[in-house]
């Protein structure tokens, strides 16, 4: 969960939080690719609804993406997993191309609050086990 690696960046206090950002990959179809996840098959991407991951943008430093499901180096250099991950939107159909928002990790967890009924289908089921931790909520 990004939410969660977002706080645990700040607790730790190794890097300023403000040189980080939630990534959050999807688009009007909420049918995105992205290959070298952990639940893919050889060279196939996996299609998600959305995604979020982890950037950080380092002054003077290579930037990195922190994807917790890609099979990819964690942290993976933006540069590589940009090849990667993304491919490129010029070789996927119209429909696969991918919307990007960026929120930055302070603000993200100011202000993110999930009651986890995306995880859920039309009659109310877990489309798959809920996390063990409690729903994220703001102050």
């Amino acid at each position: 969960n990004v939410w969660k690696l977002c706080d645990y960046i700040r607790s730790r206090d190794q890097y300023p939080l403000e040189e980080f950002y939630a990534v959050f990959i999807s688009n009007d179809r909420r049918m995105i690719p992205l290959w070298k996840q952990k639940s893919g098959r050889g060279d196939e991407p996996v299609v998600w609804d959305y995604h979020v991951i982890l950037l950080h943008v380092s002054s003077g430093e290579q930037n990195f993406i922190y994807d917790l499901d890609t099979v990819l180096p964690f942290p993976c250099p933006f540069d590589v997993y940009s090849v990667e991950a993304f491919r490129l939107d010029d070789s996927l159909h119209p429909e696969f191309h991918r919307k990007i928002r960026m929120v930055r990790a302070d603000l993200y967890l100011k202000t993110f609050a999930s009651d986890r009924s995306h995880m859920k289908d039309a009659n109310g089921k877990w489309q798959k086990p809920p996390p063990s931790y409690p729903c994220i909520e703001t102050a």
